[in-house]
Order: C-alpha cells, then sequence, then structure tokens
C-alpha cells in the first residue's frame, strides 16, 4: 500500500495564529481560555471560551481576486483559509504544476453558525428580503473545501465531512484513502470552526456540556481526568495538514514532517450524545488504526486523547485505552491539550494532529492542564502533569463526536 507523509501543517486557534505558536503554548502549558469578548456572555451558564485572538495581522490570507468573496463568508472559512496558507507555503504546493492531482477536504463540525444567526434575526425583524443572498453559501460546512480548491487551483478529489467532533480527523483519514487508492497525489485535509456565537454558546449551556464551574479562573476551567471537571470549554479556529504520498513528496524533495500511518473509525450504535460507558465504540477505533498501522499497543508511545473533560466521555476513553494495551502503560504517555486549548469542536483534531507531529519530531509531551486529582473511575496511571521529553516514535489521535462518531488517526517519525 502506498505511503502518506506531511509536509505542511498550518493552524489558527486560541494559543496562536501559527503552529509554531501553538506548540510553544502547548509544551509551556500556557492556556488560551479566557472571558469570552466578542459578545457579552455575562448571562450564560458558562462565560468563557478559547477564542481566536488578533486574526487581522495574519491578513490578508487568500488573494486579492477572493478576497472580497471571503469577506462575505463565515468567520470558519476565514479560519481555515488562513491554516491552508500557512500549511500550503511550507509545503510548498504552488510549485506543483497538475493541480488535479491536488485535492481538498476540510470541513466543519457545524459550520456557519453566527452568519445563521444574523440572518434569522434580519429575517425575523425585517422580512424575508433582508435575508443576505449568500447566506446559503456563507455558512454550508463544505465552503471552506470549496473556496480553499478555488483560491489554490486544485482540481483533485474536493469534498467535506461533517462528523461534529471528529471531523477534522475523518477529513485527514479519508483524505489518505484518496492518496492511496491513487485518485490523487496530494491532499489538503482538516477541519475549521467557528461556533463561539451567542447561538452557539446557548446551545451547549443549555444541555449542560460546558464547564460552568470555574468563571472566575477560565485558564483552570479545562480539566481533561480531572475529579472536579464538569464539563468542556468552547473554542475555535481552524487545523489543516498537507498530505501527499511519500514518493511523490521525496521526488518534489520537499522537507516531510511525519508519516501518516493509518485510520481507524467505528460507530458507537448507543447514543445521539453519550459514549457507551465501557468505551467499547472507542476500542474498536483504536484497534483498527494499530491493525492497518501493522503495529502492537504496546508500541505506542503517545495517545493524544479526545479528552474533552465531560464526566461520562473521560472514564470511557481511559477505560478503551486501558483495554487496548491490556493495562501495560509502562511506555505510554496520555493526555489532552484540549487542557490548553479548549475544544475547538470540528477543528479539534486538526490542531491535535499539529500537536502530535511535533511530538515526534521534537521528542516533547505537553502537560494534561489542572489534573489536580485524577478521578478515581479513570483507570491510567500513564497522565502526565508536567512536559515529557523521550522518544516518541508512535502517536495515536482520538476524536469522536455526537452521533457515535469515533475516529483515530496513527502517526509514526519519520
Amino acid at each position: 500500500m502506498k505511503r502518506v507523509v506531511i509536509t505542511g501543517m498550518g493552524t489558527v486557534n486560541p494559543l496562536g495564529l501559527n503552529a509554531k505558536d501553538t506548540w510553544e503554548a502547548m509544551i509551556n502549558g500556557k492556556s488560551g481560555i479566557a472571558q469570552i469578548s466578542n459578545f457579552d456572555a455575562q448571562s450564560y451558564a458558562s462565560t468563557i471560551a478559547g477564542e481566536v485572538k488578533n486574526i487581522d495581522s495574519v491578513l490578508p490570507v487568500c488573494s486579492e481576486k477572493n478576497a472580497a468573496k471571503l469577506k462575505k463568508m463565515d468567520k470558519f472559512i476565514l479560519y481555515a483559509a488562513a491554516a491552508v496558507k500557512e500549511a500550503a507555503t511550507q509545503a510548498q504546493i504552488s510549485s506543483i504544476s497538475d493541480r488535479t492531482r491536488i485535492g481538498v477536504s476540510v470541513g466543519s463540525g457545524i459550520g456557519g453558525l453566527e452568519i445563521q444567526q444574523k440572518n434569522i434575526i434580519a429575517w425575523h425583524e425585517k422580512g424575508h428580503r433582508r435575508v443576505n443572498p449568500f447566506y446559503i453559501p456563507a455558512l454550508i460546512g463544505n465552503i471552506a473545501s470549496g473556496f480553499i480548491s478555488i483560491e489554490h487551483n486544485c482540481k483533485g478529489p474536493n469534498f467535506a465531512l461533517q462528523t461534529a467532533c471528529a471531523t477534522a480527523n475523518h477529513s485527514i483519514g479519508m483524505g489518505m484513502m484518496c492518496i492511496q487508492n491513487g485518485m490523487t497525489d496530494v491532499m489538503i485535509v482538516g477541519g475549521s470552526e467557528a461556533a463561539v456565537s451567542e447561538m452557539g454558546l446557548a446551545g451547549f449551556c443549555n444541555m449542560r456540556a460546558l464547564s460552568t464551574k470555574y468563571n472566575a479562573t477560565p485558564e483552570r476551567a479545562s480539566r481533561p481526568f480531572d475529579a472536579d471537571r464538569d464539563g468542556f470549554v468552547m473554542a475555535e479556529g481552524a487545523g489543516v495538514l498537507i498530505i501527499e504520498e511519500y514518493e511523490y513528496a521525496k521526488k518534489r524533495g520537499v522537507p516531510i514532517l511525519c508519516e501518516l500511518v493509518s485510520f481507524g473509525m467505528s460507530g458507537d450504535a448507543y447514543d445521539l450524545v453519550m459514549p457507551h460507558e465501557s468505551g467499547e465504540g472507542a476500542l474498536r477505533s483504536m484497534e483498527m488504526a494499530c491493525k492497518y498501522a501493522q503495529i502492537d499497543p504496546s508500541e505506542i508511545d503517545y495517545i493524544n486523547t479526545h479528552g474533552t473533560a465531560t464526566p461520562l466521555g473521560d472514564v470511557a476513553e481511559t477505560k478503551a485505552i486501558h483495554n487496548l494495551v491490556k493495562g501495560n502503560q509502562t511506555k505510554l504517555t496520555v493526555g489532552s491539550t484540549k487542557s490548553i486549548h479548549g475544544h475547538l469542536l470540528g477543528a479539534t483534531s486538526g490542531v491535535e494532529a499539529i500537536a502530535c507531529i511535533m511530538a515526534t519530531r521534537e521528542g516533547k509531551i505537553p502537560p494534561n492542564l489542572n489534573l489536580d486529582n485524577i478521578d478515581p473511575e479513570i483507570p491510567l496511571t500513564c497522565l502526565n502533569t508536567k512536559l515529557i521529553e523521550k522518544d516518541v516514535n508512535i502517536v495515536l489521535s482520538n476524536s469522536f463526536g455526537f452521533g457515535g462518531h469515533n475516529s483515530t488517526i496513527c502517526f509514526r517519525k519519520i
């Protein structure tokens, strides 16, 4: 089977507006969670989030020709365009002559929530004629992929997935399959999300999914695996990779960052929002990734978990990890960078993929912030509270979404 490698990565998120600053914040345990500043959230049960800051400082993120189009789009498309610009520059994809061999799959778990809110208010207050003519293309989740393909003249496979918080992982995995099947040589893959809005916050607050106990100390609110966790912290941004066939990348002479070895996925078939308490769906996803990577779970050095800090989810996932390695945790380190950057929903695993790649390159694993007292129901002893430096060869990255969508990516140092 064809090997697939990573040659570019890009991100905007609460920690930074590029991969370098994001990684530095992660390994230094510098939280990106703060009081919400884009709207008045003081009447909400949760008043905190991980917001993208100073996005204007990286503009323009596209050509003058497409800038007017981007101004009409939702913020999640802007975030995607900014992340892709960084990744595409690193991977030097502008030098590829055959643009039919470059594909795009950048999804969004929710899509244009803020644009939707604004237009519904306009319709309600002023009538249907005040709905923006760009309302539909500005909000639908596939338009990030569409815009990117136009901006970078990518004429290969162009699609977008929407599997809630597993979106970016599924996009990466399906992009890898496109390359392995010979449909394309290069894919731009990942996820983007801009759901930190009044409607987004209201929806998650009212379903009691968010942390509410730490509004006065935002940096302490995202606490995966901790006994005092009380829900996740919303965040926004984009995480994108350029992946390509190994021999093709070698021929192009671009630096190879890491190998994308395999992809696993499964369905819980259990509940719309809750995981099965045993974590059996997560286990099957990780087992599939290990099977196709042809590795034994004992070889895994690091697992970047879904780890959102929800009471049920953290326990289920760590049970699955314990069963995967059959209790052998001597080599393994397990963590959740969501303790640092919050939960970017459909974009999260794109940002976490960058963390996994950098862990293999630098031999560093970010700390789990706010892990003061491990929940006694969590069966793992390999959760690090400080930066760990060790040789990192094989990494799994988990991401799970509402609807029972489970996904696992496997990376290998190269």
